[in-house]
């Protein structure tokens, strides 16, 4: 079974790990390392540790394969157990709520660029920092990680309209905080 974008869809995978074919659990790995990978930035503060975090997290959910219900998307299920390895290693380690993203640098772009966007990215990171723990949370897993309103209440925990409350509100205050600088008007964040 092919979806329309030619992918096998994350269920027959699933389908597929659950019979015995535990090689496939690697094509979901391959489908989502990357926004595990920057989830985990958020917790650590080294690339290394955040790699660690991904191994872990797949752990875990390859271990919890049989709890993964196949109504919703498998990518909130696994987001799910990834923020919530996360929260659990900041609890241990009383490291601050979504550190400091570290992304593997893109070759495609010029030197002025990537330094335009880390400027940006940077401008932005402070202003999300000066959010509140749960509106900061919620409105990462929203806008940079792709979760619905509904997958960043399952995630964190937060009630369906107050993680909604807190998505607008924190756009508002982003919107003031980042008028006139250079990530009002970079769009490609």
């Amino acid at each position: 079974m092919v979806s329309a974008t030619g992918e096998e869809p994350d269920h027959a995978i699933v389908s597929r790990v659950l019979e015995g074919e535990t090689n496939a659990y690697r094509l979901l790995v391959d489908r989502y390392q990357r926004q595990v990978f920057r989830l985990g930035a958020r917790f650590h503060r080294s690339a290394e540790d955040a790699q660690d975090y991904v191994q872990e997290v797949f752990l875990k959910a390859f271990e919890r394969l049989r709890q993964y219900r196949r109504s919703g998307r498998f990518y909130s299920w696994l987001m799910r157990i990834a923020f919530n390895h996360g929260m659990d290693r900041i609890a241990k380690k009383q490291l601050p709520l979504l550190a400091q993203e570290i992304d593997p640098p893109d070759q495609r772009r010029n030197p002025e660029t990537q330094a335009l966007r880390q400027l940006a990215c940077r401008e932005l990171q402070h202003a999300i920092a000066e959010l509140p723990p749960p509106a900061a949370a919620c409105i990462e897993l929203f806008f940079f990680f792709g979760l619905t309103h509904k997958e960043v209440s399952r995630t964190t925990g937060i009630p369906v309209n107050t993680v909604k409350s807190h998505v607008l509100r924190a756009k508002q205050r982003l919107r003031v905080r980042l008028a006139g600088t250079i990530a009002e008007d970079y769009h490609e964040l």
